[in-house]
């Protein structure tokens, strides 16, 4: 299965080893099939709200050949996923990497805060690609007490991504503007950040008392880069 360049970045990201995989927001189920064919060490987890999604997800994996102890979907709000039951606390020693792309800033700082609420005692690590706000979603996972993993930039279909790899397990600094996913000797990576200069520059210019810091490390990166 070819998966775009967004999914095959978090693909490639998946470099721990987990026993349950999440698939969050899943959609067609395409990053969660590649999920099971390169990890089969981990039991693969198909989450989506929309029920008409999963039920047609499940008939196809069923019918997939893909062993079923292998996989599990779930029509279910991210918001309110329990990891583990009180009751058979042994699950809390179990490593969840949770999946969440495609979605806004604001709806993935939303949903990895509740996921950390609702789970308080569990070892988890994220993979998020939001489609926007990154600043404001870097802030925030920051201040939830994660820690940076790893962290890439992927271009795809025109458009600039950042997949980031966090974890509460982790003890390094998330940089609010990238740190190590940055190589400015690459052309991709110039635009990119001259798209984020634009960006703050244009919300300053109209009045926005936020931008001005924001723009000002950004601006910082570019003079490290001259």
């Amino acid at each position: 299965m070819s998966l775009s360049p967004r999914l095959n970045s978090i693909l490639e990201m998946i470099d721990g080893q987990y026993d349950h995989i999440w698939d969050c927001c899943c959609d067609h189920g395409y990053l969660g099939q590649a999920i099971l064919e390169a990890k089969p060490e981990a039991k693969v987890h198909f989450l989506d709200v929309v029920e008409s999604i999963t039920s047609k997800l499940k008939k196809h994996l069923a019918s997939s050949g893909y062993s079923n102890v292998c996989w599990q979907v779930h029509c279910e709000d991210l918001q309110q996923l329990r990891l583990y039951l009180p009751e058979n606390t042994t699950n809390i020693q179990h490593r969840h990497l949770l999946i969440i792309a495609g979605v806004g800033g604001d709806l993935t700082l939303d949903m990895v805060q509740a996921v950390l609420q609702n789970n308080p005692n569990c070892d988890i690590d994220f993979l998020i690609c939001p489609v926007r706000q990154l600043h404001k979603v870097r802030s925030g996972v920051k201040a939830l007490g994660l820690g940076l993993v790893n962290e890439r930039i992927v271009k795809d279909g025109g458009r600039y991504y950042e997949t980031i790899h966090l974890s509460t397990l982790s003890e390094d600094d998330i940089p609010v503007v990238g740190g190590s996913m940055w190589d400015l000797a690459k052309g991709d990576h110039q635009e990119y950040l001259r798209q984020n200069i634009s960006h703050y520059q244009r919300m300053q210019a109209q009045g926005n008392e936020n931008a001005r810091n924001i723009l000002a490390e950004y601006m910082s990166l570019q003079e490290l880069s001259a």
